[in-house]
C-alpha cells in the first residue's frame, strides 16, 4: 500500500522526555509545517495540539476516541493525514512506543507506517536513559512537563530502572530496523547544543526549505541525577558490570 500524499508526512518516534514537545515547537513555526501532539497517546481525548486549527487542542469526545481506538487508520486518515486547506509542504505528528496501548489492534498503526513508504520518521532518542526516566517521573509526579520543580528527589527500584532500560532499549533497535531505508536519528543533547544544524539536518530531510525556527518552550535545568535520585548508589551498585552502568556516569 502506497498511498500518495500532497505534502510529506513524517511521524516524530521517541518516548517521553526526549525533546519531543521542543521539536514540535520549533517544526510549527515553520509556515510549510504542520506538527500535531500524541494524537494516539492520551486516555481521555485527542491532544490535537493548538497548531490544529481543526478542532479543540484537546478534543474530549467518546465519538473520536472510540474510532481512534478501534478504527486507528481511519481516524488517522480523516484527521491527520488528510486533505487541508493550506498547502502544508510537510504533515507529522508525535507517536511513542507505547502509544499502541489504547488500540484494539495494536500492530495496525505500526504496519500503517510500515506499508506507505512515503512517510517518514524522526526518531528522538537521549543518550542517557536514567535522566529521560528520571524526568519522566518528575513531570509525571509534579503534571509539569516543561516547567519542573528541579529540587524534586524520588526513590526508582531496581525493577523499573532495568524494565525501563530494556523496554527502551529493544524499541529503538525495532523501529530502526523496521524504517531503516526512511528514518532520521535525531539526538536529544545535539538538538538542545547545536539546535541550528541539527533543525537544518530535520528539514532537509523533510523537503521543507531552512529558515530560522522558534520555539516557545524552555529546557529545565538539569539536576544531578546522583542528587535527584535518592538511591542513585545502590542502583549504580546494581547496574556497574552491566551494558547500562554507562548510564550512571555523570
Amino acid at each position: 500500500m502506497n498511498k500518495a500524499f500532497p505534502y510529506q508526512p513524517f511521524v516524530i518516534l521517541g518516548t517521553a522526555r526526549t525533546g519531543s514537545t521542543m521539536l514540535w515547537s520549533y517544526l510549527n513555526s515553520h509556515s510549510d509545517i504542520l506538527c500535531l501532539r500524541g494524537v494516539y497517546g492520551s486516555t481521555n481525548k485527542i491532544n490535537f495540539g493548538k497548531f490544529y486549527n481543526e478542532l479543540p487542542e484537546e478534543y474530549q469526545s467518546t465519538e473520536l476516541i472510540k474510532l481512534r481506538n478501534e478504527r486507528p487508520i481511519e481516524f488517522l486518515e480523516k484527521y491527520v493525514y488528510k486533505d487541508y486547506v493550506k498547502s502544508y509542504k510537510a504533515i507529522g505528528f508525535k507517536y511513542f512506543y507505547n502509544h499502541n496501548r489504547h488500540l484494539s489492534n495494536k500492530d495496525k498503526v505500526i504496519y500503517y507506517f510500515d506499508s506507505n513508504r512515503a512517510i517518514k520518521f524522526l526518531h528522538l532518542k537521549r543518550d542517557n536513559l536514567l535522566a529521560t526516566l528520571f524526568s519522566y517521573k518528575r513531570a509525571l509526579a509534579q503534571q509539569k512537563w516543561t516547567k519542573a520543580n528541579t529540587d524534586f528527589k524520588t526513590n526508582i527500584s531496581v525493577e523499573e530502572c532495568n524494565n525501563y532500560f530494556h523496554d527502551i532499549n529493544r524499541n529503538q533497535k525495532l523501529f530502526n530496523q523496521i524504517f531503516q531505508d526512511r528514518i532520521l536519528q535525531v539526538n536529544y543533547d545535539r538538538l538542545t547544543e547545536q539546535t541550528g544544524q541539527t533543525l537544518q539536518e530535520i528539514l532537509d530531510f523533510i523537503g521543507v526549505k531552512t529558515i530560522s525556527l522558534t520555539t516557545e518552550t524552555n529546557k529545565n535545568r538539569e539536576t544531578k541525577l546522583s542528587e535527584g535520585i535518592i538511591n542513585f548508589n545502590e542502583l549504580k551498585n546494581h547496574f556497574l558490570d552491566t551494558d547500562y552502568a554507562k548510564y550512571f556516569n555523570e
